[in-house]
């Protein structure tokens, strides 16, 4: 599933890579013939004006896919969307794919996948990058399963909710590839892809071209070189995976502070019932922004923040281009005052701090832990 995206120039960045990243994706599906692949987005199979060209231009007609639309004028609905589908083309061993997942996915974990799920066909299992935020999920027995998949809201909580209320026997794989679990959601996580040498063809294209240069402002670099400094301190701050900065801290030679709280607030609906809260939420509301960041640079060379845990916080969900204006530090374009005197500071914080989602604080810390050992082997 791949979806529109929005108008912001970041958010135009974030769609551009997620469908070029879709492309790397079906070329690999397609090299471990894995059929049918179906392509389910707006506008797939018509055309209509954008620049002179069609809406559906960047999924090729050569492409080896069935080009499945979603129903023009109707709310979208992912649960449904995906039963509908299942339903229509009597799926019953499926992989799902969010059309910007698993960016540095490769063949090899695509066939362990494939032989897992034939193994176990006669089981309900799935097999998932993330129990508590699926990016990808494989699982038997669609057919049975319909009535959940109907149900849920969004693609994070998938796994989750087939474990729950479907009772399917649940696997982790991020041991097996982890940066596999790697997703686009967000400017920062196109940030780290940029740097990582592994990155698949068409989504590297996007990531060399002009419309990239607002990466650029996320001192994610900068970050790294601290990493890479032998008795450095990082802060590492969100919804943060244990396995993740685990792997991230065996790549360095730093010492690493861990704050992780709020694990599966999306999946549990703990975010949308307002009921998330942060100690370090808290931190900042007596304090003030810039009081945090400055008790925080006492502490740490460089910090990794999971924004998303404070803004929830908060009770606090902007739009897109307002979440991603402030992954991209552009502080004017933030209009929420909260939000804006947030990103300020960490503008202007005395280290350099990195702000995203939670692709970051997981996938993202193992796709940085792989461009720290690939640069030490160079």
């Amino acid at each position: 599933m791949v979806g529109p995206g929005g108008d912001s120039p970041l958010e135009q960045l974030v769609v551009k890579a997620q469908r070029a990243a879709a492309l790397d994706l079906i070329d690999l599906l397609d090299e471990e013939d894995i059929a049918p692949i179906i392509v389910a987005a707006p506008a797939l199979s018509h055309h209509s004006q954008e620049n002179g060209a069609g809406a559906s231009s960047w999924l090729p007609k050569r492409a080896n896919v069935i080009r499945d639309d979603d129903p023009p004028g109707a709310p979208f609905h992912f649960g449904r969307r995906l039963a509908d589908i299942v339903t229509r083309y009597g799926l019953d061993q499926v992989f799902y794919f969010g059309g910007a997942s698993g960016p540095l996915l490769q063949g090899e974990m695509v066939r362990v996948l494939r032989r897992l799920l034939d193994m176990k066909r006669h089981s309900p299992v799935a097999l998932t990058n993330n129990r508590h935020s699926s990016d990808w999920v494989g699982f038997t027995q669609a057919q049975s399963a319909r009535g959940v998949l109907a149900e849920v809201d969004r693609d994070n909580s998938l796994a989750w909710l087939l474990e729950q209320e479907a009772d399917y026997d649940v696997r982790v794989l991020a041991a097996l590839h982890p940066s596999a679990s790697m997703d686009i959601d967000t400017p920062t996580d196109l940030a780290v892809l940029a740097l990582h040498p592994q990155t698949r063809p068409h989504l590297a294209g996007v990531l060399q071209s002009d419309i990239a240069a607002p990466l650029r402002r996320i001192p994610l670099a900068e970050v790294l070189d601290i990493a890479a400094t032998s008795e450095k301190q990082l802060a590492i701050i969100g919804r943060v995976a244990p396995l993740a900065w685990q792997a991230f801290s065996k790549a360095t030679r730093i010492w690493i502070r861990v704050f992780s709280e709020e694990r599966g607030m999306v999946a549990s609906g703990r975010a949308a019932r307002g009921e998330a809260r942060s100690l370090l939420g808290l931190m900042v509301d007596r304090g003030g922004p810039e009081a945090f960041f400055t008790d925080l640079a006492s502490l740490a060379d460089a910090a990794i923040i999971d924004s998303r845990v404070l803004m929830s916080h908060r009770g606090l969900w902007p739009g897109a281009a307002e979440r991603f204006a402030s992954d991209g530090f552009e502080v004017g374009a933030v209009q929420d005052e909260w939000l804006r005197a947030f990103t300020r500071a960490a503008v202007e914080a005395p280290i350099p701090v990195v702000l995203g989602g939670h692709g970051l604080v997981s996938g993202g810390l193992y796709a940085l832990a792989e461009i720290l050992a690939i640069r030490r082997k160079v």
